[in-house]
């Protein structure tokens, strides 16, 4: 069978623009989970509380900038999503973040369960007496 003249071109860019699509989707749910564990985290008090877990997220925090400022380096897409490492990077980041959001809510549970008034507060109010 003949080879159509641009068959493989527009394969390669059909690949380049899924991996792109992937990136996206992670780079978005990592700063989801990001942007809701900073501010928890930037508390010298939950550090303290959850050490483990004010751990892992330092890590992550470490690599989230580290490829933020990449990207601002580089701010052509096609360019940056051919950073080695990067989809890998975000995916490992974001299971982390998540552990970290799980150890977070079982820690926060476990207040609740000390003291029952605590079931009637949201989670950043609990966190805002905790860190007191």
């Amino acid at each position: 069978e003949r080879e159509k003249p641009h068959e493989q071109r527009l394969e390669e860019w059909g690949a380049k623009l899924n991996l792109m699509s992937e990136i996206i989707d992670q780079w978005l749910a990592c700063q989801r989970n990001w942007m809701y564990l900073e501010p928890i985290f930037s508390s010298d008090d939950i550090m303290k509380q959850l050490p483990t877990e004010g751990s892992k997220f330092r890590n992550c925090d470490k690599l989230w900038r580290k490829f933020l400022k990449l990207a601002n380096e580089q701010p052509s897409c096609l360019i940056y999503c051919d950073t080695p490492e990067l989809l890998s990077t975000f995916q490992t980041s974001y299971l982390i973040l998540e552990q970290v959001q799980k150890g977070l809510s079982d820690y926060l549970e476990t207040k609740r369960q000390s003291f029952a008034r605590f079931y009637f507060l949201s989670n950043e109010e609990l966190l805002e007496i905790l860190s007191q």
